[in-house]
């Protein structure tokens, strides 16, 4: 009898110690839709990544897996244009889709994606503010009017500081959910090293694991190795004629390393300002090279052609899995890094007017 009754509450301990908190399961229902295949996938590096699939069956689904820490990741429905974020955490999570709603979308069961939706509620207000500036601009731009683009541009620099502000407070309140890394990571280019660690230090302890933790503290690391008055790494990628060309072998003039691509329309806008830097000043010792991160060699070729860009250019077409772009902490683009004589960085991501200020005190005035 007795060694039933151990049996008995072995056999209970073992029910209730295994289910839904050692695993995800993701219950899902799509309106609209009947059949199809579900597709549950994230981002990585620019790219999908699918992680599971399973069929619709009179438009409801069920995936069922384990995850480490909560992730952001999508929930998709084949043929149809519909990419559910959620947080997937180790629990039962509903998701009911209206497939031609994405807003009218129900995720219920994980404690991350409340967190998040509470983010997003908070954000609202800032991202209308953002949208109405944005589309002032445009009116603008398209009026030919000078005075109100400068206007709008000035308007949209003072709300994108507040949605700044926004985050890292957010971040902070929240610093024990992995929605606050995810959120200084994923906005990264927002963000100075000094604000990226600040953040990072107002992180509990028990996000360590965290995936999107452990991707902010690399980011500051390789920040921190290409700050101003630090050696420039040097690199080799191929050009635009397939031989390899190494950082190193232009040292001795002033050199802007030009991060860029032929796909980026702010990229495409700042090149005529690169080409007056590179005119007025190329013969006094100033040289550049750009470092492209487009998949389409055709198309980059193209727009160097196009843009008149006469300097040195390399790629490895790898698009954000750009080999260099990664060692220089690159996140957005355009983006670029000045270095001196002896390939010291001496500043950073300078435009127009600024990048001029600064060939003329490195190298004196044009002439």
């Amino acid at each position: 009898m007795r060694n039933l009754l151990i049996l008995v509450t072995l056999a209970v301990i073992g029910l209730t110690s295994c289910g839904p908190k050692n695993q995800y399961k993701i219950v899902g229902s799509v309106t609209g839709i009947d059949s199809g295949t579900v597709y549950l996938q994230k981002r990585e590096a620019g790219e999908w990544k699918i992680i599971d699939s399973t069929e619709l069956v009179s438009g409801k689904f069920n995936l069922k897996g384990t995850i480490d820490s909560p992730e952001l990741w999508y929930v998709s429905v084949k043929d149809a244009k519909v990419y559910i974020p959620l947080f997937v955490e180790n629990s039962v999570i509903t998701v009911d889709i209206l497939a031609d709603s994405v807003d009218g979308t129900s995720i219920k069961g994980s404690q991350t994606q409340d967190v998040y939706q509470n983010y997003l509620k908070q954000m609202e207000p800032i991202n209308e503010e953002m949208n109405a500036t944005y589309s002032d601009y445009r009116k603008a731009k398209e009026a030919d009017d000078e005075v109100a683009m400068a206007k709008a541009d000035s308007l949209y620099e003072l709300v994108e500081a507040k949605q700044k502000d926004e985050i890292l407070a957010f971040a902070k309140e929240n610093n024990t959910s992995v929605v606050a890394p995810y959120l200084i990571y994923r906005n990264g280019y927002m963000f100075d090293l000094t604000d990226l660690e600040e953040a990072a230090q107002a992180m509990d302890t028990v996000l360590n694991s965290s995936t999107y933790m452990q991707e902010l503290n690399k980011a500051i690391y390789i920040l921190k190795a290409v700050q101003i008055g630090q050696p420039a790494p040097d690199f080799t990628q191929a050009d635009t004629a397939g031989i390899p060309l190494t950082l190193s072998s232009l040292k001795g003039n002033v050199l802007l390393i030009d991060f860029w691509a032929s796909w980026c329309g702010p990229c495409r806008a700042e090149n005529p300002n690169v080409v007056a830097a590179w005119e007025k000043y190329h013969k006094r010792g100033f040289d550049i090279l750009g470092v492209s991160l487009d998949k389409d060699r055709s198309k980059w070729i193209e727009a160097i052609q196009k843009d008149n860009l006469t300097w040195n250019q390399v790629s490895d077409l790898q698009y954000w899995n750009n080999e260099v772009s990664k060692l220089y902490g690159v996140r957005s683009i355009p983006s670029s890094v000045l270095l001196d004589q002896e390939g010291i960085i001496v500043a950073r991501n300078l435009r127009g007017e600024d990048l001029l200020n600064k060939l003329e005190e490195l190298l004196g005035p044009a002439k």
